[in-house]
């Protein structure tokens, strides 16, 4: 937030999952949003509780997948939709950022091992720790030319240029060569 307002970003990355959300799962489902209190104690789910687990921008930060996916299974009925967005280690705008001012750090994974914390985990690794009991059906990049959350003081300050870049991101986002490039990847799953 700057000077009491919502970031612009932020909002849209809200609007953008929320209205994945909605398509992609049943009306009056049990739905597990998955964030760090949830991460942290994993709690011995009952069976096939919920009909739908999601996580938001930031949400796996910190999490180790492979614990995730041991557990998720058992608190999911089968055929139960996931929304998870993965922090990308290696978005677009950083990359471009760093080749046109010289500035910025797109080395997200290596510079948090540099600095002891642990490095959120990547698409490729959610993937594989989840194995065969999820089926992947495709995603979404979030913040393919936006930049990540907290960076993009400048959307406020023009709401025209801003509403150019974020058009063009809503019609490259789920484009296969795209939609691995964003700040975030929202995958989207299903157990099976």
């Amino acid at each position: 937030m700057a000077e009491g307002r919502a970031d612009p970003v932020s909002l849209l990355f809200r609007y953008v999952v929320d209205d994945r959300r909605r398509a992609l799962f049943p009306r009056g489902a049990r739905v597990l949003e998955i964030g760090a209190e949830v991460a942290a104690a994993l709690p011995s789910p009952c069976a096939g509780t919920f009909d739908a687990v999601w996580a938001g921008p930031g949400a796996l930060d910190g999490i180790e997948p492979r614990r995730l996916a041991v557990w998720l299974p058992g608190a999911l009925r089968p055929g139960a939709p996931l929304l998870l967005c993965v922090r990308n280690p290696l978005p677009l705008p950083a990359l471009l950022e760093r080749v046109l001012t010289g500035a910025g750090d797109w080395r997200g994974r290596r510079a948090a091992r540099i600095a002891g914390s642990p490095a959120p985990p990547t698409p490729r690794e959610v993937r594989e720790a989840f194995g065969r009991g999820f089926a992947w059906r495709g995603g979404f990049a979030l913040g393919l030319f936006l930049p990540a959350p907290g960076r993009a003081a400048w959307a406020a300050e023009r709401p025209q240029l801003f509403g150019l870049v974020a058009a063009a991101e809503a019609l490259l986002r789920r484009r296969p060569v795209f939609r691995g490039l964003g700040a975030f990847v929202a995958l989207e799953g299903v157990r099976v």
